[in-house]
């Protein structure tokens, strides 16, 4: 440990050679423990939620730094002093005696306590700066979101028909037209009361998706068929508001209404792999110039990428002339 010691007058003589390549030594062993300080720390703390036992765990991994730094660092001066200085001598000096060595040792806890403080601290402030951009960003979509599903069932086309539709049913079957007049209600009332929240239970979403099902079949009648296999285990797990309500309302729009014939939606979802899987197929094809089409499909993408960053996901594929919109979300 000779390092601690030539700085001041170099009492050992060494050469400007053997100092220099002892003080790179240090540098390099500070920058690697202090690298693999920062893995340990990114990896065991929160930094926008910082609690009481990250401090332990941090005292932890500062000691046992230190130790691992002054273990290494003893080796190199047992081995190069020996083989390439031929400088025995200098481990028998009194510079290396245990008061020395513990001082050694108490120096680089200091030191490594000190970058860990400002790491932390830095650290800290970007998460926070990161996780306020994120929530803003989460805002912004979710409104987005509502804006986009109001456009798609106030819009006067939208009302139009369905109140005329319920009125036509009026005269043929009064019970049906008030569970229309009852769907169309629920629906407008869950898009504005539950599109500002980040998550709902998917019996929930499932309630809204029926009504709006119930909705569209007064104007597609028989040529919307609608069929559910829903995993029971599912029906609690929570997602993201209107996120099947919106692929749903694609496949209508731009898969069965353009189809003379019609076709059908099939909505699956399955639990596996500590994944819900959520799966909407439609008979059709892929219309991708359809400008509203992208922008819907574009606006789940990045309400998922907000809420779960790269742990959840999402496809879109035609396969024998059916459209499959897969929807991944990790189970909270």
């Amino acid at each position: 440990m000779a390092f601690s010691y030539w700085a001041g007058s170099n009492e050992l003589q060494l050469k400007a050679w053997q100092v220099v390549l002892d003080f790179s030594v240090v540098i390099l062993l500070s920058i690697f423990f202090t690298h693999q300080l920062k893995r340990l720390l990114n990896k065991c703390i929160q930094f926008d939620a910082i609690r009481l036992k990250h401090l332990f765990i941090s005292l932890g991994f500062l000691l046992t730094t230190t130790v691992l730094f002054y273990l290494v660092y003893e080796v190199y001066i047992e081995l190069i002093y020996t083989y390439v200085y031929n400088r025995t001598d200098v481990l028998e000096h009194t510079s290396q005696g245990l008061k020395n060595n513990m001082i050694f040792i108490l120096n680089y806890f200091i030191y490594f306590t000190i970058w860990t403080v400002f790491y932390v601290a830095i650290k800290g402030l970007m998460e926070l700066n990161n996780s306020r951009e994120i929530r803003l960003k989460l805002e912004s979509n979710l409104k987005e979101s509502q804006l986009n599903t109001l456009k798609g069932q106030i819009n006067p086309h939208f009302m139009f028909n369905s109140l005329n539709n319920i009125r036509g049913l009026m005269l043929e079957d009064v019970p049906r037209a008030r569970n229309m007049l009852t769907s169309l209600s629920e629906t407008l009332r869950y898009s504005l009361t539950k599109s500002n929240v980040d998550a709902i239970a998917l019996e929930d979403e499932l309630d809204m998706v029926r009504n709006f099902i119930a909705i569209s079949k007064i104007q597609l009648e028989d040529r919307l068929i609608f069929k559910e296999d829903i995993d029971k285990a599912s029906l609690t797990k929570l997602i993201p508001p209107m996120i099947i309500q919106m692929l749903i309302e694609n496949a209508i729009k731009h898969g069965i209404s353009s189809l003379k014939e019609g076709g059908l939606i099939v909505l699956s979802t399955l639990i596996k792999d500590s994944q819900l899987q959520i799966k909407v197929t439609n008979t059709g094809t892929i219309r991708t110039g359809h400008k509203s089409t992208q922008l819907g499909l574009e606006n789940i993408k990045q309400r998922l990428a907000l809420l779960y960053g790269e742990k959840a996901t999402f496809n879109l594929q035609e396969i024998e002339h059916k459209v499959i919109a897969s929807i991944n979300i990790p189970i909270v």
